[in-house]
């Protein structure tokens, strides 16, 4: 269980952002590359968007974009060392409004205000709560066309099957063909199942879902939803695609990046990296 305090505590002094958060995006040859190989493709409908909310930014690593697609972006972030940062590194951008929450809280942030909240590579660290707290208070903050791009764990989903194989000796999984699958400091008690209810009973329609593998675990310990307003120009059926497949994008880019002499130099990440 990754609790608020915890998260806290290793984004807000223990963990070291040297890299500015840029080591996550290695696998993609840097934060340029996964942008505009993975983000962009399933974000362009959404973009531009007057005024963009992106929860826990971090250093700033996918703020860098989307302060070029709106007219005003507002930062929420439960790290102030994070914030600071983005102070620090976005100055001469007058449009940025930079705000410090509990985790758990959107109450800074006006209600029918947002045209796209957007998260990526934070919430997969929120459990079930964090959730629920977030999607009844987005419900109130997009407009009536506004959508919600949030990426967050389904561990929950896969944890019958890693609590099964977590004491197994290594020469049986050798055996079977098993690796012993990490789940990246993934929240346990999330999934897609229980994102898409929370939704529904904050009264958002969750329209797309698509459960991605990360990193070296085969398994699709991640989720990317979609939420909007009922009624909204985006509204339809729920829709829910597995994709044990992610990672190869990632792969792709990384080789465009050096055959064309644009990998950026980045370090492999440590600290929630945690075997299960």
């Amino acid at each position: 269980m990754a609790t608020i305090q915890q998260n806290k505590q290793v984004w807000d002094g223990s963990y070291n952002w040297q890299e500015q958060g840029n080591e996550w995006s290695a696998s993609w040859g840097g934060p340029e590359m996964q942008w505009h190989a993975s983000l962009l493709p399933r974000l362009y409908p959404f973009l531009p968007a007057d005024t963009i909310l992106e929860i826990a930014p971090g250093y700033g690593r996918w703020t860098h974009f989307l302060k070029e697609q709106c007219r005003e972006l507002h930062l929420v972030e439960l790290s102030q060392e994070c914030i600071d940062a983005c102070q620090s590194r976005f100055a001469d951008q007058r449009h940025i409004n930079y705000h410090v929450n509990d985790g758990l809280s959107l109450a800074m942030i006006a209600d029918d205000s947002i045209d796209l909240a957007f998260s990526f590579d934070s919430l997969v660290h929120a459990e079930q709560d964090v959730i629920v707290a977030y999607l009844q208070q987005l419900r109130r903050k997009l407009r009536r066309d506004g959508v919600a791009f949030l990426h967050h764990s389904n561990v929950g989903a896969m944890d019958p099957y890693m609590q099964a194989i977590k004491h197994l000796p290594a020469p049986e999984l050798e055996a079977l063909g098993i690796v012993r699958p990490i789940d990246h400091w993934r929240a346990h008690s999330v999934s897609a199942a229980s994102f898409h209810q929370a939704a529904r009973q904050a009264g958002l329609a969750c329209i797309n879902q698509e459960t991605i593998n990360w990193l070296d675990t085969p398994l699709t310990i991640d989720c990317i939803s979609i939420v909007t307003q009922p009624g909204s120009k985006w509204a339809r059926p729920h829709r829910l695609t597995r994709n044990p497949q992610f990672m190869e994008e990632a792969a792709h880019a990384a080789r465009i990046a050096r055959a064309y002499g644009f990998a950026e130099k980045t370090v492999t990440p440590a600290v929630h990296t945690l075997a299960i």
